[in-house]
């Protein structure tokens, strides 16, 4: 026997013995990693829940607290025999619309006398008649803003959740003239529950861990859920663990509790989320690494024991080019390719081995895609969040500023408009940004091609030095699109078209109509510099912009 051949004989049993043993350790090892990861996502995805229901009911409590500051309200019920109940109803009721949404909204003077309200209470006209409502009343006659957990109707047997702010006098601020009593609809929290996942099984649950909330297609669960017996992690509001069986007795579960933390003055009514996922569902992904690595290792175990001692030293050379492939991987380069001219296994692994780094450059791609995303979501989501609060508070001053400073000269006025328009365009940008990240179902209709983007040029501003060519026939059939979304297409590439021709040029819009198929094409054609074939290769890669000022979402 050549020496080669027992180099390659020891080397293939040394391979056998070791190499699963490395497989599993490396495994047990992934698998760790892994499972506490997609536990810290399940932690994750149940605080952003619970911040979502925390947020609602805070933008809720400050609503209800703006309104009972309104000046025209506190005259109103400080002074009843003004006539200026006619348009505070109106007033009232344009609150109404763009706040809660509420179940009701009354203004109650000090002894607790119904004045007025776009959505009573009920047919009395009195608070006592309303004992659960009397309970915020009286709080807030005491001047504390009060909330209250949920509350089930006796009538319509319909949750909500009842916030009441106090009325101040207008000379005297810490006297109580009247109190707000609003009724919030649990259908805002109602939405955030059926938003969760769909494989994974929530509860919103009370202080006294009394069922309060779940998503409106899950099963009806008990009553009442016991805390989780000896969690994985017990640490302030977290609590997590594996239990044998769920709230509905389906198998074992990974259970994520969390307790309700409030948001500023809103300090949360005590509630505690329960999210439940199936083991087999969320861990689905570990058995996949079982069961890929162990096919792995048997067919690399497999090929190296037959190459060993079948071939001996004369695979020595082909080898040398895959560790030059290995090593031209490591320094980062994917465009390597490895050649082995004779016609065997190694052949093989050569073509394997090229059509993995194929494969392993298209997932880096797909994955920093995919972070971009991520991270484009994230910022999205907390700067809407965050930027939309301050912007609703000084769309109330202006809206404050222009009721009480009806007779305010004509520059006062004008910068008052200048400030709404400028928080209205603000507010559009944020919403823009989160519509970027969100995908929302098309709404079809029928309009006219023509029509919208003539209306789409109306709303951009061509420079003089750009020409506008329409070859649109008048003839074009109706389209059955979402128009707010074609619009906003629409909108983007000429936008982009026309910064592109900052020296002026010609901007060509045409459509054609292909009967065979039943659509319509639509080119947009500018006269500007062009794009490099780079730029092109990254045209719809999101955050991708070559402005200096772009945020690299029109396209995306």
């Amino acid at each position: 026997m050549r020496f080669a051949t027992k180099i390659g004989l020891s080397t293939a049993a040394a391979a056998l013995i070791i190499g699963p043993l490395l497989g599993a350790a490396l495994f047990l090892k992934v698998s760790s990693l892994l499972q506490e990861y997609i536990t810290q996502d399940q932690v994750q995805s149940a605080s952003s829940v619970m911040r979502e229901i925390d947020t609602a009911l805070y933008r809720a409590y400050l609503d209800v607290t703006m309104i009972a500051a309104d000046e025209l309200l506190r005259e109103a019920v400080e002074h009843p025999q003004n006539p200026v109940e006619e348009r505070l109803e109106e007033e009232l009721e344009e609150r109404v619309q763009v706040t809660g949404p509420w179940n009701a909204l009354m203004v109650f003077d000090q002894t607790g006398r119904a004045l007025f309200g776009p959505k009573p209470l009920g047919s009395a006209n009195h608070i006592t008649a309303y004992p659960a409502n009397k309970i915020g009343f009286d709080h807030a006659m005491k001047g504390k803003v009060y909330y209250s957990g949920q509350i089930i109707c006796p009538q319509t047997h319909e949750p909500f959740v009842i916030f009441a702010a106090p009325v101040y006098a207008g000379k005297k601020k810490d006297k109580v003239v009247g109190v707000v009593v609003a009724q919030y609809t649990w259908s805002a929290v109602q939405n955030i529950l059926d938003y969760v996942d769909p494989s994974a099984r929530v509860h919103l649950l009370n202080h006294e861990r009394d069922v309060i909330g779940r998503r409106s297609n899950d099963a009806h669960p008990p009553l009442r859920i016991p805390p989780l017996v000896q969690p994985d992690l017990q640490n302030g509001r977290v609590a997590y663990g594996i239990t044998p069986s769920s709230s509905h007795d389906e198998g074992k579960v990974l259970a994520v509790e969390l307790r309700q933390s409030g948001m500023k003055e809103y300090l949360g009514s005590g509630w505690i989320l329960l999210m439940e996922q199936p083991l087999d569902i969320i861990f689905a992904p570990i058995s996949e690494i079982a069961r890929n690595m162990a096919l792995i290792v048997f067919i690399i175990l497999l090929l190296q024991a037959a190459m060993l001692v079948v071939l001996g030293r004369f695979f020595l050379r082909p080898l040398g080019e895959l560790v030059n492939g290995v090593r031209q991987v490591e320094q980062g380069s994917f465009d390597h390719k490895v050649i082995v001219r004779s016609k065997d296994e190694f052949r093989e692994l050569a073509d394997i081995f090229n059509a993995m780094i194929d494969k392993l450059r298209d997932a880096q791609v797909e994955l920093v895609r995919r972070e971009k995303l991520a991270v484009l979501g994230q910022v999205a989501g907390s700067v809407g969040h965050e930027l939309r609060n301050p912007l609703g508070v000084m769309s109330n001053a202006v809206y404050f500023l222009q009721t009480v400073l009806p007779d305010a000269d004509e520059t006062t006025r004008e910068y008052l408009n200048i400030i709404r328009d400028e928080i209205a365009i603000s507010d559009r940008i944020v919403s823009e940004l989160l519509d970027s990240v969100r995908s929302k179902p098309p709404h079809p209709e029928a309009v006219g091609m023509r029509d919208m983007i003539e209306q789409t040029l109306r709303q951009l501003t061509i420079p003089d030095s750009v020409s506008v060519s329409l070859d649109i026939p008048e003839a074009l059939p109706p389209l059955r699109v979402d128009a707010m979304q074609i619009s906003q297409v629409f909108r983007n590439l000429i936008g982009n078209g026309l910064e592109a021709m900052p020296g002026g040029g010609v901007l060509n819009i045409r459509a054609v109509e292909n009967r065979p198929d039943g659509t319509v094409t639509v080119s947009i054609r500018d006269s500007g510099s062009g794009m490099t074939p780079e730029q092109q290769s990254k045209l719809f890669e999101p955050l991708f912009t070559t402005k200096a000022r772009g945020t690299g979402l029109g396209l995306s």
